[in-house]
């Protein structure tokens, strides 16, 4: 792992999603940050990494710009743990 990180862009998204009514995927995420034990912090930035660019594909049209932002810096941090994740 590279660096340190932060889950405060995934806080901001977890609220953002909320607001934009999308309740379900913002449950998951707030679940896999505090609800589950991950082995190691990469772990968890991997699999929070898989989520949002699911999330992203499957509800583009529905995203607001903010949480278009807050995916965008998501992912920034995800790419701070995982160099390659694609995107």
């Amino acid at each position: 792992m590279t660096g340190t990180f932060s889950l405060e862009p995934f806080e901001k998204l977890i609220a953002s999603l909320g607001k934009d009514g999308l309740l379900k995927e913002s449950s998951l995420l707030h679940s896999m940050i505090h609800q589950v034990a991950w082995t190691t912090g990469s772990e968890l930035m991997g699999e929070l990494g898989q989520t949002v660019k699911l999330n992203r594909k499957e509800n583009l049209p529905r995203l607001s710009d903010d949480s278009r932002e807050h995916i965008r810096e998501a992912m920034e941090m995800v790419r701070r743990v995982w160099p390659g994740f694609k995107k």
